[in-house]
């Protein structure tokens, strides 16, 4: 045998030994007979940290060259991918989901409209409980006079700070509806959010505080009414002379800086689990993919150290959502690829330039039917293949049950509710309303579809017992969605007693019920323990290509009755 045959199988011995490792790990059991964990510890006191430095280009810098270069000598992600494309491992799931495969309620997410349903006017409501005072004077105590989109903060007659943003001029209430649209819908997927609501305000109403400091060319000075009036003197006004901005409130609770997308807080005892590896922000690329929302990265994001003493994690600035790009517009590319992408940088290397990416040949502007909407399409969305404008770790690491998880959000807001939503933006065209409400509601049909069918999408599992037999229901997502049609769908399962391993049933549902005849089981418990049935359930549609993966449901038939105790989706 040669030395380089030799390294070869130290090599492949190596590989092989961590697959197999990765693989073991990867079992655990399917169930518990503990209570469910609804909700993670992780609002314990802790000691105010301090804030954070934030620098607003370095995560893009970060994310798209050194987060990709340190990829390959991620050992552990070599092996694993290497055991998937063999057979014998699976992705990494995510690190927070309980037994029931979601993730438990924390100062990063809450259970809002896909577990408790919202009417379309809490929807719209949002999290907004004030809006600023227009009866009386505002305050400007902090600006910004450069960059891209200049305003201020300012405080209203009643105490209440916001900051003060504006559309472009190009494109009138393009920024500031989609802000306020964006925030809405994130917070109805169960996350947290700044207040923003549209606020129309006269010129001369606003004053400039004492010693309020603006910088310039790299100087700091005082800031003048001069600069307020050139911060506000491109701005369109209404009949009655008033400007239309955004005010999004003041958090409350004291910021401490932003939050990353990949690993944890070294200062925060309560952050225990990579930000990477977290349901609910790997899942976010769905409902990120539905919105357009390119720029989610970790300057727009916001921790902020909690009147109750903990870190609450925010999620911010959605200026560039929908078809907004800040004061101006989308491109085609965004959403489409990263805006560094070495996998078209590589092609159109190889192609000596002759390659045209699909998104190189959109004349952007005869696809923007209205200025207040901007440069956004359903029919050229692609659910699966979606990215931000630059690379996310979170977002990279998503698996199909993540996306399914985010694609359940999604799916949740109906066609009232995202009408009710997109009214909050207060787009005054008409037409321009009615496009945009059309496209979010394709785009999420688009969604569902495309994740819907590469995962058996049955879920709000129920159990009761009758006089003689155990019921389980469940929905099927895609029905309910209109997106599949009950009269092509039916369910083939099997129920079995776990620790016996015998079948019970092995039948066909037409509808989204099974029913067990309890006297076939023997014996209420094993040992002192309650008896547990696996009901694994396929669901079939004889009219749509639709994968016929299963969906396990754990049953414990405890004295109090029975209860779902777990739950297993294959991918």
């Amino acid at each position: 045998m040669t030395a380089v045959q030799k390294h070869i199988g130290r090599w492949l011995l190596v590989s092989l030994v961590a697959i197999t490792a990765i693989s073991g790990c990867s079992s655990t059991k399917p169930y518990t007979l503990d209570p469910i964990k609804t909700f993670d510890p992780d609002t314990t006191d802790i000691p105010r940290p301090p804030e954070n430095e934030s620098y607003q280009y370095w995560d893009r810098i970060d994310n798209t060259v050194f987060h990709q270069l340190e990829k390959p000598l991620d050992l552990n992600n070599i092996f694993r991918t290497a055991g998937r494309v063999i057979g014998v491992a699976d992705a990494k799931q995510a690190d927070n989901v309980n037994r029931l495969d979601e993730p438990p309620e924390s100062s990063w997410y809450n259970y809002r409209h896909y577990y408790n349903p919202m009417t379309p006017e809490e929807l719209a409501r949002g999290p907004n409980t004030v809006k600023p005072d227009t009866s009386g004077p505002w305050t400007i105590f902090s600006a910004k006079l450069e960059g891209a989109n200049p305003g201020f903060f300012i405080e209203d007659a009643r105490g209440n700070r916001f900051l003060i943003k504006f559309d472009g001029p190009q494109y009138p209430e393009l920024t500031t509806s989609a802000e306020v649209i964006g925030t809405k819908i994130f917070y109805g997927a169960g996350y947290n959010v700044p207040e923003s609501t549209i606020t129309y305000f006269y010129p001369d109403q606003v004053t400039v505080g004492e010693d309020v400091m603006v910088e310039e060319k790299g100087k700091e000075r005082q800031m003048t009414m001069a600069d307020y009036r050139s911060i506000i003197a491109n701005k369109p006004r209404n009949e009655q002379g008033k400007i239309r901005a955004l005010a999004s409130k003041f958090v409350d609770g004291i910021p401490v800086g932003q939050w990353a997308f990949e690993g944890t807080r070294s200062d925060d005892p309560n952050d225990r689990v990579d930000h990477e590896h977290r349901r609910e922000i790997r899942g976010m690329r769905v409902i990120s993919s539905w919105l357009n929302d390119t720029d989610r990265r970790d300057a727009n994001t916001m921790a902020v150290y909690d009147d109750g003493g903990y870190i609450k994690h925010f999620v911010q600035d959605f200026g560039n959502t929908l078809g907004a790009n800040g004061a101006s517009i989308h491109e085609p590319i965004y959403g489409q690829a990263y805006l560094i992408d070495p996998r078209y940088m590589a092609i159109n290397a190889i192609s000596l330039g002759f390659n045209v990416n699909s998104w190189e040949m959109v004349d952007t502007q005869a696809h923007i039917a209205h200025p207040s909407v901007g440069y956004f399409r359903a029919e050229v969305f692609k659910p699966g293949q979606w990215v931000s404008a630059h690379p996310l770790p979170a977002y990279e690491n998503m698996t199909l049950r993540d996306a399914f998880w985010g694609a359940k959000q999604v799916m949740s807001f109906s066609d009232k509710d995202i009408r009710a939503i997109v009214e909050t933006g207060e787009i005054t065209n008409p037409k321009a309303e009615a496009y945009l409400t059309e496209v979010l509601i394709k785009r999420r049909d688009k969604i569902g579809r495309y994740w819907f069918s590469r995962i058996n999408p049955i879920d709000k599992f129920e159990v009761k017992k009758s006089s003689r037999d155990i019921v389980l229901s469940f929905s099927d997502l895609g029905i309910e969605g209109s997106l599949f049609k009950p009269s092509n769908t039916h369910y083939d399962y099997t129920v079995s007693l776990v620790d016996r391993k015998n079948i019970l049933q092995d039948r066909r549902s037409e509808n989204p019920l099974i029913s067990v005849d309890s006297s076939d089981i023997s014996a209420s418990n094993i040992n002192g323990k309650p008896v547990v049935l696996k009901f694994e359930i396929f669901t079939r549609r004889t009219a749509a290509d639709i994968s016929e993966k299963f969906t396990r449901v754990y049953v414990a038939l405890e004295s109090s009755g029975p209860r779902v105790v777990g739950i297993q989706r294959e991918e």
